[in-house]
């Protein structure tokens, strides 16, 4: 059994050298193998381009956002300082004037919410004509006791 075997193991390692040596001298490429081998050199050029278009493309995405980056930071750091302004109240003007002006000069974030604090607080009736010299980091709350002469 033991000598069967061997013998086999023989056989197909004499036929798989002789296949070797047959397909490396004796045979003719085929259209076939042509063909499989041009396209592969140039799916490979294709692949190629299209790596680096993708990695350009990334690299501008890249600094496009790092551009907005830094505007944003110059925004908000416009946004963080302090502004002042000068809001000067006419005889007769009604209280809702002063929240627009401070509101149009960024010294408030909303008129209509400075108006309903007013109103609730009861400063809307005291607020006086004249000049005052406020800021964009006070509260409604000091804001409404400077108009309103209640310091």
């Amino acid at each position: 059994m033991k000598k069967n075997l061997r013998m086999l193991a023989l056989g197909f390692l004499v036929s798989a050298v002789v296949l070797l040596v047959y397909d490396q001298f004796f045979s003719t490429p085929t259209k076939a193998d042509e063909t499989n081998a041009a396209p592969t050199k140039d799916v490979a050029d294709d692949n190629s381009n299209t790596w680096k278009a993708k990695y350009e493309k990334l690299l501008a995405q890249q600094e496009v956002d790092k551009a907005a980056d830094e505007a944003a930071k110059k925004k908000e750091e416009e946004a963080k300082k302090v502004k002042s302004y000068t809001l000067t109240i006419s005889k007769g003007d009604p209280s809702s004037k002063a929240g627009e002006e401070l509101q149009a000069n960024g010294i408030i974030k909303s008129a209509s919410e400075f108006d309903k604090y007013l109103k609730d607080n009861n400063y809307e009736k005291y607020v006086r004509d004249g000049k005052y010299n406020l800021k964009s980091d006070m509260s409604y709350e000091t804001i409404a006791k400077i108009l309103a002469h209640k310091n």
